[in-house]
Parts: C-alpha cells; structure tokens; sequence
C-alpha cells in the first residue's frame, strides 16, 4: 500500500529500496515529508532520505487512514 500511495503522489526513483529520497518528490509532498521528518524524527541531519516506517506516516497522513504516531514517539525516547 506504501508503494502505490508513493506511485500516485509522483515519487520518481528506485521503490524497492529501505530508504526514499525526498528529492525525488514533486514540490507539494516534499514540503509535508520535510515537515514529517523534522518533527518526528529522532535524526540530528540528514534530513533528505526516509525510511520504512517514516513512510508509513507520510501515507497514512495522504490517505488518510489511522497511524499510532505516539508509538513511533516513545519508542524513540526510550
């Protein structure tokens, strides 16, 4: 579902990677993922490739659909 939601928002590099570029969005999604990475990620830079689970928040949030974000929270604050 992770894969065709990237297809339908225009992602333009490799899919069967673990990590994405944010680079390879069109203008719109890199502003939300920007946004998504800088607040919810536990990273002190490098800031333009995703992973899995990052993804995952970015799909659920274009979709629509529930996402446990505070799972993701204190799992890294542990």
């Amino acid at each position: 579902m992770v894969k065709g939601c990237m297809l339908r928002m225009g992602y333009t590099g490799p899919l069967n990677k673990a990590n994405y570029l944010k680079a390879c969005f069109p203008k719109p999604f890199k502003f939300v993922i920007h946004s998504i990475l800088h607040a919810l990620s536990h990273r002190k830079g490098g800031y333009d490739v995703m992973r899995d689970y990052q993804m995952g928040m970015v799909t659920a949030l274009v979709i629509n659909k529930k996402y446990n974000f505070s799972k993701i929270v204190f799992h890294y604050m542990v």
